[in-house]
């Protein structure tokens, strides 16, 4: 038989004492989540670096649970851990979860628990340890939110998926161990799929030798061998091809390896694949340049190559050629049909016109129905005329858009034709718009080519300017209010002031048709400091108790402010004063800037939206577009408030959606601009989506019937279109 065993012996206390004290010393000074709990999962010790976690000192600790610590629900979860570790003795090792808290943001960690045992073996409670993975965790997240808002195909997305998360767990970069004689040493993983060989292909060998070599060849071996000879560290760029013919830009940094003398006897090499910053670049200068709507020449683009047009007159015969489009009432397709259709519009009247043209000439959208086609080379009179003509013509044919919907306009034609070197591309530009505005008062529908003589002083555009010269000081501007609603309960939270320009001859004019030529006069400052000062005055009013019911929301105004503006000195200053005058909280005021405004680094314009921080005020970025670009652009902007630009059918959802994920993790709320049907707003509202606005949630309001919106009615049936019910 078996001998028997004695039954295990308990320690004496002196025996005991060295443990307490080692295990004293190890939660006392550990910054890691160590923790010791009882049968009921209460806690018996807590190392300093949990207590910290919590704010709380270890002793105070000692008695409370996960629930006095945690959400009910993640609580819940680990007694449920704890108790099965009790009945079985079984650890739970490395278990990743998200701790969810009542009053901070969420936290990962990996969790090992086991049985706390007493010395003859009896499970008397549980331990565990907790290491923080939030950084990677979150990591992978955003990874895959990337991934997901690909436009590639479904199976496509699978494998970037994968491939993302495998790279998670080594490095992102090609790392290589250079000799002295440029043979390889060592390379990972990573550079392996870059080259195309194992690592027992490389070792020993330059990369010359295992080809196919580069047209950096020699760029690249210089900058090793730079290193080699000065021992400093060194950075390189340079593109090759990649296997399927595309071509690859990548980033190096070099850095001399050296042995305990200080000697170099390498060169370690980390090399990063920037082909998607590369290729960001490129389609960010294109973004510059066209038009996001039509995708031809926007005007920076037009005015640009009208110069470069300009000057190869010196040196060659003919005529520069500038033709000034505008559609007529386009405005009622926009009133009748929505935005959508009318960017169907522009859209294929900007095709047209690339039709029509030459392939040397250049079709350009200034804005709005506005479009400019610039031609060379023309010598004769009559060809002028003929194309002129022809663009007539052409723009009375139907429009076919939407579902089988036919719109007809017509357009005013303005030419500006010079053979003069000397001649200002603003100039040139400035005459084909006053020769439009001639046509425009003769009838519209036709075409009229600018006399010098007959059309200086008398043309609409600088009759335009001269008006507006005045029209501070005749009180001729005025500001209509668009409600800005909360997506959450569809409370109306607060407006933005649009300008409106009642101009006793032509009507209201929109801030498209007049705020250009302001720009060209200088004048932007004082009509923006009158929007600023009347729209904080309007607040102000509605802010107060005959204004703003009872504890309802302070409301919002929002104002745009243009690139001049904030590159004006003091701006900041004439912002403060204007808050002051009219007793306003500088975070009820919301400046909108435009994205495009924003993505220079011109330090008066960084220095201008710092000064605008200290104030208080809260800035939006406006017509924040949806790309990858925008979305990585995104952390370094110095925004609170991210509006999106309009998108007609959602088609880029995922980046939407990544970008309001994106915004809300740099604690900005977002808000959904131009919604004009139901599936747009039920869409932005699943994205979690904060605020809205839009023709379906509210038209611009006149000041009385904001106010009567204020009061609980419907701003003249602007708001609670397509069975949207709202509340102010």
């Amino acid at each position: 038989m078996p001998e028997r065993q004695s039954p295990p012996r308990s320690a004496s206390p002196a025996e005991l004492q060295p443990d307490r004290i080692w295990i004293r010393n190890l939660l006392d000074a550990s910054d890691e989540a160590i923790y010791f709990k009882d049968l009921d999962s209460r806690f018996l010790r807590v190392s300093l670096g949990l207590a910290n976690l919590h704010g709380l000192t270890q002793a105070h600790m000692c008695g409370m649970t996960d629930a006095d610590l945690f959400a009910d629900a993640h609580a819940a979860e680990a007694l449920a851990d704890e108790q099965a570790i009790l009945r079985t003795g079984v650890a739970i090792l490395d278990k990743e979860e998200c701790e969810d808290f009542d009053d901070r943001p969420v936290r990962w960690v990996s969790t090992s628990k086991f049985p706390l045992r007493d010395l003859d073996g009896t499970i008397i409670g549980t331990f565990g340890v907790s290491h923080d993975i939030t950084r990677r965790v979150l990591a992978e997240q955003e990874m895959v939110r990337l991934a997901e808002a690909s436009a590639e195909a479904s199976a496509r997305l699978a494998q970037v998926e994968a491939q993302l998360r495998s790279v998670l767990n080594g490095s992102a970069d090609a790392i290589a161990q250079y000799a002295p004689d440029l043979t390889y040493r060592y390379m990972n993983p990573a550079g392996e799929r870059l080259r195309g060989r194992s690592l027992d292909q490389l070792v020993g060998r330059t990369d010359r030798e295992v080809g196919p070599a580069h047209e950096a060849a020699d760029s690249w071996e210089a900058a090793l061998r730079q290193v080699l000879e000065t021992g400093r560290q060194g950075e390189h760029e340079f593109c090759m091809a990649l296997p399927g013919g595309k071509r690859g830009w990548f980033h190096t940094t070099l850095s001399p390896e050296t042995e305990g003398s200080g000697a170099v006897v390498g060169v370690l090499t980390s090399t990063r694949d920037v082909t998607a910053n590369k290729e960001a670049e490129l389609a960010l200068a294109h973004q510059a340049m066209h038009d996001p709507v039509t995708g031809v020449a926007n005007r920076y683009l037009l005015m640009d190559r009208l110069d470069q047009a300009l000057l190869r007159l010196e040196r060659m015969r003919g005529q520069v050629m500038l033709t000034f489009i505008d559609l007529d009432h386009f405005k009622s397709v926009n009133d009748t049909y929505g935005h959508d259709v009318g960017d169907e519009v522009l859209v294929e009247l900007a095709q047209r016109l690339s039709v029509l043209t030459r392939r040397e000439d250049t079709v350009a959208r200034l804005g709005g129905d506005e479009f400019v086609v610039l031609c060379e080379h023309v010598t004769r009179d009559e060809d002028v005329r003929a194309v002129a003509a022809i663009l007539v013509e052409a723009m009375a044919e139907p429009f076919c858009v939407g579902d089988g919907l036919q719109v007809r306009l017509s357009a005013s034609i303005g030419v500006a034709v010079t053979s003069d070197a000397s001649m200002r591309a603003c100039d040139l530009l400035r005459n084909a718009d006053s020769a439009m505005y001639r046509i425009k008062q003769q009838g519209r529908n036709g075409f009229h080519v600018f006399d010098p003589a007959a059309d200086a002083g008398t043309s609409g555009a600088v009759q335009l300017e001269a008006d507006l010269q005045h029209a501070l000081g005749r009180d001729e501007f005025a500001l209509v209010y668009q409600p800005l609603l909360s997506l959450a309960d569809q409370r109306v939270i607060g407006f933005e002031a649009l300008l409106r320009w009642r101009h006793p001859a032509r009507g209201t004019l929109a801030p498209a048709e007049f705020l250009c030529a302001a720009e060209r006069m200088g004048l932007m400052g004082r009509i923006g400091d009158w929007v600023l000062d009347t729209a904080c005055s309007r607040l102000a009013a509605w802010s107060s108790g005959s204004g703003q019911r009872a504890g309802a929301q302070p409301l919002s105004m929002a104002v745009n402010i243009s690139g001049s503006q904030l590159r004006a000195p003091g701006f900041a200053d004439r912002v403060r004063a204007a808050l002051a005058a009219h007793a306003v909280a500088p975070a009820s005021l919301r400046l909108e800037i435009s994205e495009r405004e924003l993505i220079h680094d011109d330090p008066r314009v960084t220095g201008a939206l710092a000064e605008l921080g200290e104030v208080g005020v809260q800035l939006v970025v406006d017509d924040f577009g949806a790309s990858v670009t925008s979305l990585s652009r995104l952390p370094r902007i110095p925004v609170s408030v991210v509006k999106l630009a309009r998108f007609a059918d959602l088609h880029q959802r995922g980046i939407v959606a990544a970008v309001i994920a994106t915004a809300h993790g740099l604690d900005m709320s977002v808000v959904g601009g131009g919604i004009e049907d139901a599936a747009q707003l039920a869409e932005l509202k699943a994205m979690a989506c904060d605020d809205g606005q839009g023709f379906l949630l509210g038209r611009p309001l006149d000041e009385s019937a904001a106010e009567a919106l204020l009061h609980g009615g419907r701003g003249a049936g602007a708001i609670g279109a397509a069975g949207v019910t709202l509340t102010a």
